[in-house]
């Protein structure tokens, strides 16, 4: 019962935060402008900018494959595995959907053990986290106007900081640690966690694949801003979406991140001089394209995984053959 109410609690939160945001977003907009620069963006550009994110999308499928130490899976179909959590996450008034989605193919489906799946996720969004913010401490001496964000700067530098030191005493309480080895799953997520944390060259390899990652988004973003005559830098272009990123993915709102987005976009546009007309045609553009590819690989692979009917039927097995014998 509580539970149904904090739920339904959040997705009414969301919506409400969504719809103020969007107001906010497209106060004083001029809409004949707006559709006017809709239907001048260069389809070629467009199409373009998919295959780069897309390309993009696939070297964090690459990167996710080398923190698998010793399970054998294919950066393909990590690359399906990864699109159908975040399509999923698109729809879903709760983002909590993909780190989940892709645990469950993970095990249900891939046979990976669930320690090792969990691992892997963590890392993979550690890495991430120390990759951007890598980017951002050297655009921080590139973009004058940075100097105003340096306090969120070196909070992003802090946290990033956090999560590696959480990482190296997760990697030594596996073994220095009594109670973490008298509970099983947390023995071998502690395990799993220091088996990748040993693989030095291989997390060197992510993250310089997350750092490029990173630079095609902003290059996404760019080709984008180009389709659409808007005149800024890839660098500038990058700072806008990675700050629009993590502005709509924390920040409670609608599916598809719908307002949140739109409203990072003109504000973070808005402070580079892009008015706030041309920043929202921009950003209705750009939300498309960051969105719709992984909703689409979601729709069409995610029926045809099963993780639901596959998770019943070992519930069913493990009811019918009851309980163990007694210790």
């Amino acid at each position: 019962m509580r539970r149904g109410l904090f739920g339904t609690g959040r997705i009414a939160i969301g919506l409400i935060a969504s719809g103020a945001l969007l107001w906010l977003a497209t106060r004083g907009v001029e809409w004949g402008l707006v559709a006017e620069n809709l239907a001048g963006v260069s389809m070629t550009l467009l199409a373009l900018s998919v295959v780069v994110f897309m390309f993009a999308s696939y070297l964090r499928a690459v990167r996710w494959r080398l923190l698998f130490t010793t399970d054998q899976i294919s950066s393909s179909r990590l690359f399906i595995i990864q699109n159908e959590g975040i399509g999923l996450n698109n729809v879903l008034p709760l983002r909590v959907a993909s780190e989940v989605t892709q645990l469950a193919i993970l095990t249900l489906r891939d046979g990976i053990r669930g320690a090792t799946a969990l691992a892997t996720l963590g890392m993979e969004r550690v890495i991430d986290v120390v990759a951007s913010t890598m980017i951002l401490a050297g655009a921080f001496f590139l973009v004058p106007q940075l100097r105003d964000f340096t306090p969120y700067v070196l909070g992003a530098i802090g946290f990033a900081v956090f999560l590696i030191v959480l990482v190296r005493l997760l990697a030594w309480g596996s073994y220095a640690l009594g109670f973490v080895k008298r509970i099983a799953f947390l023995a071998a997520f502690t395990a799993a966690i220091r088996e990748v944390e040993r693989a030095r060259l291989r997390i060197a390899a992510s993250l310089l694949i997350s750092a490029v990652y990173w630079m095609l988004v902003g290059v996404t973003s760019w080709i984008v801003a180009v389709a659409l005559d808007l005149s800024i830098s890839p660098i500038i272009a990058t700072l806008v979406i990675m700050g629009t990123i993590f502005f709509a993915t924390t920040v409670p709102g609608a599916p598809s991140a719908v307002g949140t987005f739109e409203f990072a976009v003109v504000y973070v546009l808005a402070f580079f001089g892009i008015e706030r007309t041309v920043g929202f045609g921009y950003a209705v553009v750009i939300h498309a394209v960051f969105f719709l590819p992984p909703t689409i690989i979601a729709a069409f692979f995610l029926p045809r995984e099963g993780v639901i009917s596959l998770g019943r039927g070992r519930r069913s097995a493990a009811a019918r053959e009851g309980p163990g014998p007694a210790a």
